[in-house]
């Protein structure tokens, strides 16, 4: 018998059927399996040191099982920002204002003596100020640093982005960090693809996210003024700490 007629045949056309279930039971299996992390990892916010859980979206370019410090919360993206700290000295000595702060990183912040830390959270909840980022209703030229993580695939950038650039002063810095993909060069936010929350989850990864950014993201800042550096961790030090790869703090200056 031939290939194409076991294929063809009632035994092959069943095993054929049944393979993506069995594929999926397997990848679900090995999810369970590493949950709770897979191997020891580092944590620069806190100095915890052993595994890290899982914790992301699937839809994403895929669960990252070592992702969450079990001790302080910590995600990637503040793990990458410490490890910024450590090599360029952001935080002491200087007026901070932080959008949506995290505890862990909040207190990791505190411990470095800025002059100044406030944070803010549209609607207030458990933060210093009140704020719309689209309309900050603060004087310009009050902060040398901004921090603003994960906020701006939220909102409408166009309108953000130069009030963020208001309220620096000459000499300040935006620290900025955003989920971007570099293989497109230009940001996907359709507006039609934004209506409903299964929609959002499909196309922009978050039910409350309205925009992809891509490689134009730069261009972005640049337009409201700021001269754009950027910060990338490499091996061993993404291994070590749980990072993903690639993945960037921009340093937004305002010169």
């Amino acid at each position: 018998m031939s290939e194409f007629d076991v294929a063809s045949s009632p035994i092959g056309g069943i095993k054929g059927r049944l393979r993506p279930y069995v594929w999926s039971l397997r990848s679900g299996l090995r999810t369970i399996r590493f949950l709770f992390g897979r191997f020891e990892r580092t944590c620069p916010v806190c100095e915890y040191r052993g595994r890290f859980f899982a914790y992301a979206n699937p839809l994403a370019l895929g669960i990252n099982f070592d992702s969450l410090c079990p001790n302080c919360l910590s995600h990637e993206r503040h793990r990458l920002l410490v490890l910024c700290d450590a090599e360029q000295g952001l935080f002491m000595g200087k007026d901070i204002l932080h959008f949506a702060p995290e505890k862990g990183l909040t207190e990791y912040i505190k411990a470095r003596k800025p002059r100044s830390y406030v944070t803010c959270e549209f609607g207030g909840k458990g933060a210093d100020f009140d704020i719309n980022i689209e309309k900050i209703d603060l004087e310009s030229d009050r902060f040398d640093r901004i921090i603003c993580c994960h906020i701006l695939e939220h909102v409408n950038d166009r309108l953000a982005i130069p009030e963020l650039f208001r309220i620096l002063r000459k000499g300040g810095t935006l620290i900025a960090m955003i989920p971007l993909i570099e293989g497109w060069q230009e940001t996907f936010e359709d507006r039609s693809r934004q209506k409903t929350e299964e929609d959002r989850i499909l196309y922009f990864n978050q039910h409350d996210h309205v925009r992809f950014f891509g490689r134009d993201f730069r261009r972005r800042l640049e337009r409201a003024g700021f001269v754009v550096d950027e910060y990338t961790a490499v091996e061993p030090q993404v291994a070590q700490y749980g990072l993903i790869r690639g993945e960037k703090v921009f340093l937004c200056r305002k010169t």
